[in-house]
């Protein structure tokens, strides 16, 4: 069945890049709902903050899908609430008052909000208003899991937050160390499709990991259409996360290319860490990646395998702020029930062992390479203009399979807010 799934996927997608096709096909392309998904996916758990962002009788603003929210931590449990309040709409964290540990008081006309259903409870200066009990501001799903603060923007009624992540990260036996996140000027979805992309391996020759092992990363991997029907496992199963997963084995993986020249000749072109080496030399250097797998799963979370150790799966999740900002969260987790391991993985082998090679010298390259995309994307009307090549077709199955399976489509409407009445 998933190799069929496979198949039609690549028909219905590899038509829209060139080289795959005698003609590349014209008109609407059957990834719709991706193109209109530009502040995310709605009916999602999301990562939001990390606990120790949270102190007890703290708060922090945080913005997921162009709707601003207050996070708020009072008698150990996390509340969420809009941070826009529905009188004149100015922000409750521009100068937050809880002179309750139930309530969020306006600072701006006293209308105070219970701080777990969103509704006014009341108005300082009008005691008796008529509109207590009878407005409010939206109050948000919020689950606190291994660390992670996540927060479900929808209609929806949530369902678990296992369903919304790449499979085995909620585990229990699942140990996660999380780096701190930080914001990237580029639209979420060139996260997800640049953390897939085949082709985009040759920027990593120049990260400091891959000089570190002095392990060459080609300059992008290619697979035939066949090979993908065997490489790529995909997951639709209703309950469960959905994504898909591809196994690096029956790539190609290249070193050397040429150049060809004006004069008839080609240029052969070494990668640097490939030089003096053979070829059982460079596969030893690279059994890693080819032991390894790289899934992408909704609404937008990627997980990589045996990386940067055999014993560590690395998973990020690129979770949409606005049109042009994605908050970038990382992830070494391993799985383990020896106490012990946990908490070195925790204070010492996390810090030393995945996020010094993977966070300071890996992807920080794949942050610059979003970066750089934005414009085109943003402002150039990219999504129509792009030229796609071969490696593409597995971002256009992506695409495709994300417009199939997306619960809903964030929209500005959203993002203006939700007084209920």
């Amino acid at each position: 069945m998933a190799e069929k799934f496979t198949r039609t996927l690549i028909d219905e997608t590899s038509g829209h890049v060139e080289v795959l096709k005698e003609k590349t096909r014209k008109g609407a392309k059957p990834w719709q709902v991706w193109l209109d998904a530009e502040l995310g996916l709605r009916n999602y758990w999301y990562p939001a903050a990390l606990s120790r962002h949270l102190a007890e009788g703290e708060h922090k603003a945080v913005k997921l899908l162009g709707e601003e929210i207050l996070l708020m931590r009072q008698k150990g449990r996390v509340f969420a609430l809009e941070d826009r309040c529905p009188h004149r709409g100015v922000r409750f964290s521009a100068r937050p008052l809880f002179y309750t540990k139930e309530t969020l008081s306006c600072w701006y006309h006293t209308w105070t909000f219970d701080i777990e259903t969103g509704q006014l409870r009341t108005i300082l200066n009008e005691p008796d208003s008529p509109l207590i009990g009878k407005c409010g501001v939206k109050s948000y799903p919020v689950e606190e899991r291994k660390g992670i603060l996540f927060i479900f923007v929808g209609d929806e009624k949530p369902g678990p937050v296992e369903n919304d992540v790449a499979p085995h990260f909620l585990d229990d036996n699942a140990v996660i160390y999380a780096t701190e996140p930080y914001d990237i000027e580029s639209n979420w979805r060139l996260a997800c499709e640049n953390g897939y992309d085949p082709g985009h391996q040759f920027i990593h020759n120049w990260s400091p990991l891959s000089l570190d092992m002095g392990m060459h990363t080609s300059f992008g991997y290619t697979s035939t259409p066949a090979d993908l029907q065997e490489t790529i496992d995909y997951r639709t199963e209703h309950g469960a996360p959905q994504g898909f997963t591809r196994k690096v084995q029956k790539t190609t993986f290249n070193h050397r290319a040429e150049i060809p020249l004006k004069d008839g000749t080609k240029k052969e072109i070494i990668l640097p860490l490939a030089r003096g080496k053979s070829e059982e030399e460079l596969r030893k250097v690279t059994q890693i990646i080819y032991e390894g797998t790289v899934g992408l799963w909704l609404p937008c979370m990627l997980r990589v395998t045996t990386f940067p150790q055999p014993y560590c799966t690395h998973y990020e999740a690129y979770v949409p702020k606005d049109e042009k900002t994605h908050t970038y969260f990382q992830f070494g987790v391993i799985h383990t029930d020896d106490e012990e391991w946990a908490d070195r993985w925790l204070t010492e082998e996390g810090p030393l062992l995945w996020e010094e090679p993977v966070v300071r010298g890996f992807t920080i390259d794949d942050a610059f390479a979003r970066k750089e995309m934005q414009k085109f994307y943003g402002e150039e009307d990219g999504w129509n203009r792009e030229r796609l090549y071969r490696p593409d077709v597995e971002l256009t199955m992506w695409r495709k399979f994300a417009s199939e399976h997306a619960r809903g489509v964030q929209t500005r409407e959203h993002a203006k807010g939700h007084f209920p009445r």
